[in-house]
């Protein structure tokens, strides 16, 4: 037996992703998906049930050695170049209630009326974010939206997608670069009824900022039973939170008043793996990628003429463009170019910077009253009069410091 301290699975935490795809592998059930003090989900294996197979290593996604990946997608199905284009859902209501362009309705839609289930990120009521199986088109709505924080994986999961997969039923899987590569590692062979979906993806916060987040309210009297992260009321380019409450209130904040997103925006909340992620590539282990065509209207004004939402879609794999063209006909799709999906989503080629303050934010979070996080990382912009005061006292301080 191997400990858990000399598993390969141990050899650099900072670049697990959480994915999950060693735990559903494991034929002993020797490894579970525990939190850390971030409250990231990782393997914890036990030395007491694993053999030490390797399989775990094998489907790693993250792991270098790992190459079952690149075998889960039939000889030729990738494109050379992933085809650019700007798309919106023509459902003016969908298109509104969704994030940006309301594209992973039409897809969604389109597998769940051929009989097939949709995988996806979806909150519970206890704001848990979860990926899930539906197959029933009245609960898309569940899974529409962005969801800024990491989604909990059961390794229980994979093995049922697996199962449908073997029943010959259609799967559509969406999730983050990570979550779909894990779930191609670990199915280690092509299906021909498996559609891939993964997001332009910024990076993921911590659930347990989140529940943190919950707890602060709930302090205040105003406990959240929902979170809408991008309400686009103010238009798609200006969108904000609007949180609801258990007294039937809601209200709405931009994302620079709101101290998770803040976080988010300043990325002091992201997992480690996030700043140094694989997976900020224009290979992409989706049959096709959404996420938002931020700045599209510098080059194409012609896509961004309502501020309604638009989505930036590259289409990866034959399989990709064969569905997209299933679904053309709920869709606009309008032509665009890699360089502009590139220069609006530089997520597309490198990952995010680590901030200095990434040290400390997580040990802070566990140690100082929320309102006192907010306060140290100025999660939420100053009121006019502090702001007048920090100038007053500056300009009294240069006044003196002259005389001097």
């Amino acid at each position: 037996m191997i400990s858990p301290e000399n598993h390969p699975l141990s050899e650099d935490l900072t670049s697990c992703t959480g994915c999950a795809a060693c735990a559903a592998a494991c034929p002993k059930d020797a490894i579970t998906m525990q939190p850390n003090a971030d409250g990231f989900r990782h393997p914890q294996i036990s030395r007491l049930v694993c053999t030490d197979c390797g399989l775990c290593r094998d489907v790693c996604p993250i792991d270098p050695r790992c190459r079952i990946v690149e075998r889960t997608l039939s000889p030729g199905a990738w494109q050379e170049v992933p085809k650019v284009f700007a798309a919106w859902n023509m459902d003016e209501d969908v298109r509104r209630a969704s994030s940006s362009g309301g594209v992973f309705s039409v897809l969604a839609d389109d597998i769940l009326h051929q009989g097939g289930v949709v995988v996806g990120a979806a909150f519970d009521e206890q704001l848990i974010v979860r990926h899930v199986v539906i197959d029933d088109p009245a609960d898309l709505p569940r899974l529409r939206g962005s969801k800024y924080v990491q989604s909990e994986m059961q390794p229980g999961l994979y093995r049922h997608v697996r199962d449908l997969l073997d029943q010959g039923r259609l799967v559509l899987f969406s999730g983050t670069p990570c979550q779909v590569a894990g779930l191609r590692s670990y199915l280690r062979r092509p299906f021909e009824n498996l559609f891939c979906c993964d997001i332009v993806c910024h990076g993921v916060p911590s659930p347990l900022l989140l529940m943190r987040y919950g707890e602060y309210y709930k302090a205040m009297g105003t406990p959240l039973t929902k979170i809408t992260f991008r309400d686009k009321a103010t238009g798609w380019k200006a969108f904000g939170v609007r949180q609801h409450f258990a007294n039937g209130g809601a209200r709405f904040r931009s994302t620079f008043a709101d101290p998770y997103m803040a976080a988010f925006r300043h990325d002091y909340s992201l997992r480690e793996a996030c700043y140094g992620c694989k997976f900020a590539s224009t290979t992409r282990w989706g049959d096709l990628t959404i996420g938002d065509f931020w700045d599209v209207a510098k080059t194409y004004p012609q896509y961004d003429a309502d501020d309604k939402g638009t989505s930036l879609l590259l289409v990866n794999t034959i399989k990709g463009a064969a569905w997209l063209d299933e679904c053309r006909d709920r869709l606009f799709v309008g032509a665009a170019d890699i360089d502009t999906a590139v220069a609006g989503n530089p997520q597309l080629t490198k990952a995010n910077r680590r901030p200095p303050q990434r040290d400390t934010f997580y040990r802070d979070l566990e140690s100082i009253p929320f309102r006192s996080l907010i306060r140290k990382y100025r999660l939420r912009p100053m009121s006019f009069l502090r702001q007048l005061a920090i100038a007053l006292r500056r300009r009294i301080r240069d006044v003196l410091n002259r005389r001097s």
